[in-house]
């Protein structure tokens, strides 16, 4: 595939919500500051994390509009003067967290159109999960690679995703002509969560067991259409020995293609 001019780095990035927010403030600040990607996808967002994301990156656009979960959930920045907005949208795919979404934003370029798109699965401890004993995120998956493929039409498509599993969802897209930024590369991923050490309190276990989370990669950014991976990073990052999140960064150096 001819590559074109058109280079950029893409990240995703789970915030950790509301938790341990004052310590982690200043880490946050600081690595969107020492550290901006040219595409930006968040998972566990709130107005604060946006906010600070907006100050700290100030030639970039994000997505404006009026629904919730672009403020609570997630949210999708472009380097303005790489990428020019088309429009957005934010669709239900079953994800069962209050106004979760397959939230997407179309890029121009001059190379082409990108569909950039971004999601956080259900956690296998929502109480639908465990009373059914039926993994919630599989369909989700399924759900959302039909829809990218109607919206992407051929485009290069990104989608970046905290995908909350090891196993059948990761396949789904797989299945459905995705590769994720690390097997494009005849790579495997390092640990993307829990960061250890984090420089912050933390407690080991959870409210529904005594064991420790196990170390593994959940976080993705995964490709279709037009555009190849030419370097992929889990991104450590300390502030003053403090973690921005519980979760690593994910960032993928990416070029649009002609074929």
């Amino acid at each position: 595939m001819p590559l074109t001019s058109t280079t950029f780095v893409a990240q995703t990035h789970n915030l950790w919500g509301d938790h341990v927010a004052e310590q982690r403030r200043a880490p946050l600040d600081a690595m969107y500051r020492h550290r901006q990607p040219d595409l930006l996808a968040t998972q566990e967002q709130r107005p604060w994390s946006r906010d600070l994301i907006d100050d700290a990156m100030p030639e970039h656009s994000r997505v404006n509009d009026e629904f919730p979960g672009w403020a609570t959930q997630s949210c999708l920045w472009w380097r303005r003067d790489l990428f020019e907005y088309v429009e957005h949208g934010a669709d239900d795919v079953g994800i069962l967290a209050p106004d979760a979404r397959l939230f997407w934003v179309r890029l121009a370029t001059a190379d082409g159109p990108i569909l950039f798109s971004v999601a956080h699965l259900t956690w296998s401890g929502h109480p639908k999960e465990q009373e059914t004993g039926t993994n919630q995120r599989t369909p989700q998956a399924a759900a959302i690679a039909r829809r990218l493929a109607e919206l992407a039409d051929g485009a290069a498509c990104l989608f970046a995703v905290d995908i909350n599993d090891i196993g059948p969802p990761n396949w789904e897209f797989g299945n459905n002509g995705f590769l994720d930024s690390f097997t494009a590369l005849g790579r495997h991923s390092p640990v993307t969560h829990p960061v250890v050490p984090s420089g912050f309190e933390e407690s080991v276990g959870t409210r529904l067991s005594p064991l420790a989370s196990p170390r593994k990669a959940i976080d993705w950014i995964f490709l279709r259409g037009p555009v190849r991976a030419r370097a992929a990073e889990v991104v450590e990052f300390f502030h003053r020995g403090v973690a921005p999140s519980d979760h690593y960064p994910v960032a993928a150096t990416l070029t649009l293609t002609r074929d």
